[in-house]
Order: structure tokens, then C-alpha cells, then sequence
């Protein structure tokens, strides 16, 4: 779509600069010359061409002496462009009253992001504007490639708005936490003592676990859920080189707080800050990759190997083997859950659930 036709779902306007650009194509000459002949200057041209700046009445009449097309032609194609922008800011506005109730508006005012107050619709949609930094909602509609997430359920039109409005407001807290440039060699190596910390108090390790993630480039975030963003986690990359790790879920159980996490490093560590859902064989790869990784540093394949060959996997079974590859006994439970070994109803009493106080409480 070039630059000088503005769309909106099946409404198509045309700049008149699009036509002023033909001709001085056909003309074969430069933007400059054609504004020397005009009489305008080349800053007009490019600004019209651009579809930054409408044709004037004097520009008009200036382009009807140059072209022969008449000065109401030019007149009436601005007249029909700027009456179509106004038809396509109009289904804006309908499109983001229909995505402002996607959204689950009481989050924010849960979270203290905002006052807890009642709304108007026009008001929660102005709210939001402001809070996501967004001139008009649609954009949230978007999916974001330039991130990599970890989705459990798929990305439909919901999922992906409430998706990026995590995004957005961790995106908003992280961006300036850290001038460290991502070091993957050191992370690399810290991945045995993160792993030891499954064994640790949530009060314990998480302090230890930001820190030292932040040394390395890596800026840990954890949000509440927000309602339809079926995401567990996702990464991206700042301009200055540093990398938001955002964790959801203001409660979560340990074995997917922990797989969570070492997916996300997955992604980290190979590089992969990009999904391309419309791929969606490219995007089932990376997420198989990065779920790999986390199965392989929880617990190594050759270790699960041999202990689902007992075909033991009764309570005290899991906890010894556990305590035998040092880590988490919920973990293994999870996973066992996972593979549809053990029920998703038994032994309870082994899950753990973390509490990520949200950032807005100083997190």
C-alpha cells in the first residue's frame, strides 16, 4: 500500500497527491523541477506527494494551468479524499468502542493503574489512550511481531488486544530499568543457580532472581493477569540492547512459573525475540525450541527417561526423584500432569503457588 492511499477494512482513500506523483513521473523529471514549474516549493511537493499536506485552492489552480485538468477536478479529488478520512476515522471510532469492550477495564483500576471511579465508555477509551500511549485503540488490534510470546490457546482478535496491552504497560516500566546490553554468556551460566532456586522460598529467590537477570541485560517483570490474554510470557528487545522478560499472573504455580521462565530464556538465548503467527508452522517450531529447553534444564531427558520406566509415580516416587536431580518436586508433578501420566487431581498438596506482586506496587 503506498504512502499516498489511506485504507480502513474496505474503505480506500485517494491522495490527489498520488496523481500529481504520476505525472511527474511521466514528465520524467525530479520533484524539485515540477515544484520550480509549479511555482510551489519543493517542500509542498513532497509534503502533497507524501499525502502530508492537502492540494490548495491556489496549488490547485496553479496544477490545472500546469496539467490542463481542470481547477474543480483538482478541487473535488481533495474534496473526496478528506470526506473519505473523515468516513475512516469515523470506523475507527466504532472499531475502538468494539475493542474497549474486549478489555476488561476493571484490571486497571485493580492494579491501580487508575482511580477507581466509574467511567463513561468515551472516558475508558480516553483512559486507555493515555495509559497505553496510543493515539486510537485499533492499534492494539495488531499483532505484534517484534515480540516473542508464549501462548498456550492461540491469538484471536481478543487475545491478541489484551496481549498487547501487557505488553505495552510492562514495556512502559522496563524500557529504562537497566543500561546493560544483553550478555548471553553470562546468563548462560547462571542457569544452574536459577534452576537451584526452584527449591527456594518465592520471597528468597525472586529478589536474587531479578538481580541478577538485570546484571546480565534482562529486565524481569511480573504483571497480573489481565483477562483474555492468553499469554504465560514473552520477551522483547529494547533499542538499547537490554530485554523485557515479562512473566503474567499474579498467582501462579510454581511448574509454570519455572517452565515459563526457562522457555523465555529459550527465546533469549537463541536469539528468537520475533513471532510470525501467520506462519504458523514457523511459530509452532520456535515454541517447540523454546519448550525443549525448558524440559531439558528442569529435568534432563535422560533422568525422566528412566524414571517414567519405573511406572512408579505415586506420591513419595515423585518427591525421592525430585530430591534425586535437585529441584522442585511440583515441577516434576507438572510435568507428569502435562503428558496426561499423572491426573491433574492428585497430590495436590504438592503445587505451590508463587505471588508476583504486581508493578505497580513496586514490584
Amino acid at each position: 500500500m503506498t504512502k499516498n492511499i489511506k485504507t480502513d477494512q474496505d474503505i480506500i482513500a485517494f491522495h490527489p497527491g498520488s496523481y500529481v506523483e504520476d505525472i511527474i513521473d511521466d514528465l520524467n523529471i525530479s520533484q524539485k523541477e515540477f515544484a520550480e514549474r509549479l511555482g510551489v516549493s519543493a517542500k509542498t511537493i513532497s509534503k502533497i506527494v507524501n499525502a502530508e499536506e492537502s492540494i490548495s485552492k491556489d496549488t490547485a489552480n496553479k496544477l490545472a494551468k500546469l496539467t490542463g485538468v481542470s481547477l474543480e477536478t483538482w478541487v473535488n479529488l481533495q474534496n473526496a479524499f478528506d470526506l473519505k478520512m473523515i468516513e475512516i476515522e469515523n470506523q475507527r471510532n466504532e472499531d475502538e468502542k468494539a475493542i474497549c469492550q474486549m478489555i476488561d477495564f476493571s484490571y486497571f483500576k485493580a492494579n491501580g493503574f487508575l482511580e477507581r471511579k466509574k467511567y463513561s465508555l468515551a472516558e475508558k477509551i480516553s483512559e486507555l489512550r493515555q495509559l497505553l500511549h496510543v493515539s486510537n485503540l485499533t492499534y492494539l488490534s495488531q499483532f505484534n511481531q517484534a515480540v516473542s510470546y508464549r501462548n498456550t490457546r492461540g491469538f484471536d482478535e481478543k487475545s491478541v488486544v489484551n496481549s498487547n496491552i501487557m505488553l505495552e504497560l510492562a514495556t512502559h516500566f522496563a524500557k529504562d530499568a537497566t543500561e546493560n546490553k544483553l550478555n548471553r554468556k553470562k546468563l548462560e551460566k547462571l542457569l544452574p543457580e536459577f534452576r537451584s532456586m526452584t527449591l527456594q522460598d518465592p520471597k528468597v529467590f525472586y529478589p536474587v532472581l531479578k538481580e541478577k537477570l538485570l546484571d546480565c541485560g534482562v529486565v524481569l517483570l511480573g504483571l497480573p493477569k489481565l483477562k483474555n490474554a492468553s499469554l504465560n510470557g514473552a520477551t522483547k528487545r529494547f533499542k538499547n540492547g537490554s530485554i523485557l522478560l515479562l512473566m503474567t499472573d499474579k498467582q501462579k504455580y510454581s511448574d509454570i512459573f519455572w517452565f515459563s521462565l526457562f522457555h523465555e530464556l529459550g527465546h533469549i538465548l537463541n536469539n528468537d525475540f520475533f513471532s510470525n503467527y501467520s506462519d504458523e508452522e514457523e511459530y509452532r517450531k520456535k515454541e517447540e525450541e523454546a519448550d525443549a529447553f525448558a524440559k531439558e534444564w528442569l529435568i534432563d531427558s535422560q533422568s525422566y527417561a528412566t524414571f517414567v520406566l519405573k511406572k512408579q509415580f505415586d506420591r513419595q516416587a515423585i518427591v525421592d526423584f525430585a530430591k534425586q536431580i535437585g529441584i522442585h518436586p511440583s515441577i516434576v508433578l507438572g510435568r507428569l500432569q502435562k503428558e496426561h501420566i499423572v491426573d491433574y487431581r492428585q497430590f495436590h498438596d504438592l503445587k505451590l503457588k508463587y505471588s508476583i506482586v504486581p508493578i505497580v506496587d513496586g514490584q
